[in-house]
């Protein structure tokens, strides 16, 4: 009657010679950045780019929200892959990859236990277009008042080092500011410019740099007749002072089949109604863009 014992005995060495989890290498990426070509008509590298889609030799690995450390099982040399992340409409719930930005691509020789930074910097891909660009930089305003019901609709441009998006002296010296007033005001500006934007299907974007103290919309005008309907895209919240990236996607409204053979105008608008501060808006780096 042993042969308990020894069956004990044995299962108990083949539970002790489990394999030993491989260790890891890291893959660290602190941020992506944006580089735009030197001759202005791309615009500004203003950027915020959440998230890193990270592929190693065409496997995917996951989204990751920056700045991450993440963990990468192969050992050696490495392809890996990363495409840029944004909150598509400002939305925490819509994270894609902004279809507008090149793959970064290069090799990584990972090891167990190993850090490897990369500071990804990704460009605007060259089939890009850009019917519209202002950053107030010629101190110029491509917008006018517009709306039927607004009470304040005049945009002009400062050169506050304060009140101006990433000031430098050099490249970045003018921001567009609106200047509220108290009570129940309504604020409305409008591209001066009509845009005929692709309805094939074409990925359509509208980006912006802004800082608000009320609640700030975005959209557009379709202009298909002598009576017009602006379509509100996005409703952003105050910042606090903060200037904050919105990428707001167009496609979608634009293909609609009632717009068919319209021209757009894009539009922003806001409203307060504070009995003691005069609210105060801040754009800046406004660019239109599709393939």
């Amino acid at each position: 009657m042993l042969w308990p014992v020894a069956l004990a005995f044995s299962l108990l060495f083949f539970w002790g010679c489990d394999k030993e989890e491989p260790i890891p290498g890291y893959l660290y990426i602190p941020s992506i950045t944006v580089s735009t070509n030197s001759n202005g008509t791309q615009g500004s590298n203003a950027s915020e780019i959440v998230d890193a889609w990270v592929y190693v030799n065409g496997k995917f690995i996951g989204v990751f929200e920056l700045p991450s450390r993440i963990p990468i099982l192969e050992t050696g040399k490495n392809d890996v892959l990363i495409l840029a992340g944004i909150k598509k409409n400002g939305l925490s719930t819509e994270r894609v990859t902004y279809p507008f930005y090149e793959q970064f691509e290069q090799k990584v020789d990972f090891g167990p236990g190993k850090i490897d930074t990369l500071n990804p910097i990704v460009k605007y891909r060259s089939i890009c277009t850009f019917p519209w660009l202002e950053d107030f930089e010629d101190q110029r305003i491509s917008l006018e008042g517009s709306g039927s019901f607004t009470t304040i609709d005049s945009m002009y441009i400062t050169n506050d080092p304060f009140e101006v998006y990433g000031f430098d002296a050099i490249k970045n010296k003018y921001s567009g500011k609106i200047q509220m007033d108290t009570g129940l005001q309504f604020f409305e500006n409008s591209s001066i410019q009509l845009f005929a934007l692709p309805r094939s299907g074409q990925e359509i974007y509208l980006e912006f740099n802004y800082k608000t103290d009320v609640e700030l919309s975005a959209g557009f005008y379709p202009i298909t007749s002598s009576f017009v309907t602006g379509v509100s895209i996005v409703r952003l919240f105050p910042t606090n002072g903060v200037w904050k990236k919105a990428y707001v996607s167009l496609k979608e409204d634009v293909n609609s089949p009632q717009y068919a053979g319209a021209e757009f105008r894009m539009v922003f608008n806001a409203q307060s109604n504070n009995a003691t501060v005069v609210p105060e808006i801040f754009f800046d780096n406004i660019k239109l863009i599709h393939f």
